[in-house]
């Protein structure tokens, strides 16, 4: 049974694929222990920081669709993440487009 992610990175120090969509997860506590990630598929979940994303320095694809990004500032957290080059954010509500009408 793994509890934390934190336990899967020190136990697989060279993973560089993983999948955890629909998984439940409402965070990434301990997601830099899994340093080698180069593609990360966390669809459909209840993510809303992103701020553990920051210390995956090889990580090149990132599947976020379907999660609780609500607040654009997350997204800054990926700027450090350099080889990043493939990012879906689909179904979260930072993709929504404001209403003009609630700016009056």
């Amino acid at each position: 049974i793994l509890f934390l992610i934190r336990d899967l990175g020190t136990s697989l120090s060279h993973l560089c694929v993983l999948w955890m969509a629909r998984c439940g997860l409402s965070d990434l506590d301990g997601i830099s222990s899994c340093s080698s990630l180069k593609e990360l598929y966390i669809a459909y979940n209840n993510i809303s920081d992103l701020s553990q994303l920051a210390w995956l320095d090889h990580l090149e694809v990132l599947d976020l669709e379907g999660n609780n990004i609500e607040d654009i500032n997350q997204m800054q957290y990926l700027r450090l993440c350099c080889k990043l080059s493939h990012l879906t954010v689909e179904g979260n509500l930072i993709c929504l487009k404001p209403n003009a009408e609630s700016a009056e």
